[in-house]
């Protein structure tokens, strides 16, 4: 305590407990502790997600029990490298990653472990690379409609998005869909 703190609780019963001081029977609280706290309330609430999603869209299913694919962009706002590992959503039973590639005349589409996505960058999933494959959807898939899914992350985060039906996009070539 500077001096002139300490001459105001002269003669007066002073006890202090951490940040919180009793002066006479009154609790004060000193105002740096309140500025810090207020201060790490806002920083905490303001803060953005670390992963967020753009663009999120599949097409339309013509009858219950065929696959879609679904697209979209992944942000990563952190500092280190967010690795995608699974998704899941109540319109099919299995949601897999897949990545497309067209090698000379062939298109080939493989399941992949994870899609990584660098710090401070994003990853677009479209027609062509990587993408959501949402197996045997349970139902059809009507453009406008918006379908949920859950994007789990590695370290157990999951992601919330919302992927909008919608006609047009580009198939992939050698590729109906």
């Amino acid at each position: 305590m500077n001096r002139v703190r300490a001459q105001e609780f002269e003669g007066s019963e002073h006890r202090t407990c951490g940040q919180f001081h009793r002066n006479n029977g009154r609790f004060t609280v000193n105002p740096r502790y309140l500025l810090a706290v207020a201060a790490a309330a806002l920083t905490t609430g303001a803060a953005r997600p670390t992963i967020s999603i753009a663009d999120a869209w599949t097409r339309p299913t013509a009858i219950a029990g065929l696959n879609a694919a679904g697209y979209l962009t992944l942000v990563n706002h952190g500092p280190r490298e967010r690795r995608l590992i699974g998704a899941s959503s109540p319109v099919a039973p299995s949601v897999t990653l897949h990545r497309s590639a067209r090698v000379g005349q062939v298109t080939t589409m493989r399941a992949v472990a994870f899609i990584a996505v660098p710090a401070h960058a994003s990853v677009t999933l479209a027609p062509g690379g990587y993408h959501l494959m949402l197996e045997h959807v349970r139902r059809p898939l009507r453009p406008g409609e918006r379908v949920s899914v859950s994007l789990r992350f590695a370290g157990g985060k999951a992601v919330p998005a919302t992927l909008v039906v919608r006609s047009g996009g580009a198939a992939m070539p050698g590729m109906a869909m």
